[in-house]
């Protein structure tokens, strides 16, 4: 299943390989204000992250692509961008904010402003490994950070960006970073793996 955000319309769409007419057809789930990021989480719930009134919405979609089981996590300032988190919860970033990690029963676990000392300019694009280190884009400084378990947030990718938005990272130690300045996607090799936070080596770039 393929799903969207469409920000104009306020609207959610899923992609129905198995239409009617053969060809596949975009389904509406719904009106919503503002959406803005969406991700899928290890039960195969929908996360969307609703920015005009600060909520991130959970759901399934049925084989008929009806919602089920909708709840939200609410007073959010701007969430832009969502993922799943470590553990079954989820991870949401909002606007020249902050980033925010929920566990399971969407009970609020951290700001990594606050635990980390860190210092946002845009955080936006949000993304974890098989690690549980969490990697943030920021827009403003035209960077990613790794925030590790344990340990102090690392500077991962610091050259090459000029507007990170938004972030996925895959098993084999890649990291893609849409960057909408620059009309690409950036992909990112690991060169090591970081070591109880002592840090993480500098990243090679590939568009």
């Amino acid at each position: 299943m393929v799903a969207v955000t469409d920000l104009a319309a306020g609207d959610v769409k899923v992609f129905n390989t198995h239409s009617k007419f053969g060809k596949g057809e975009w389904i509406s789930l719904g009106e919503f204000t503002s959406p803005r990021g969406v991700a899928v989480d290890c039960l195969g719930r929908l996360l969307v992250a609703d920015y005009e009134p600060g909520k991130v919405h959970i759901f399934g979609v049925d084989p008929s692509f009806k919602l089920l089981s909708a709840h939200c996590v609410s007073g959010l300032p701007g969430p832009r961008y969502v993922c799943p988190g470590p553990d079954g919860g989820l991870v949401v970033s909002e606007e020249c904010g902050d980033v925010k990690l929920y566990g399971p029963g969407c009970k609020l676990v951290l700001s990594f402003s606050e635990k980390y000392n860190h210092c946002f300019g845009n955080p936006a694009g949000v993304c974890f490994d098989t690690e549980g280190n969490v990697f943030v884009a920021d827009e403003q400084d035209r960077c990613i950070f790794l925030f590790p378990p344990s340990g102090p947030p690392l500077p991962v990718v610091t050259q090459g960006l000029k507007k990170p938005a938004g972030l996925a990272c895959c098993s084999r130690g890649q990291l893609y970073v849409a960057d909408t300045a620059d009309d690409c996607v950036k992909v990112f090799r690991y060169r090591g793996k970081p070591r109880h936070g002592k840090g993480l080596a500098s990243l090679n770039s590939n568009q």
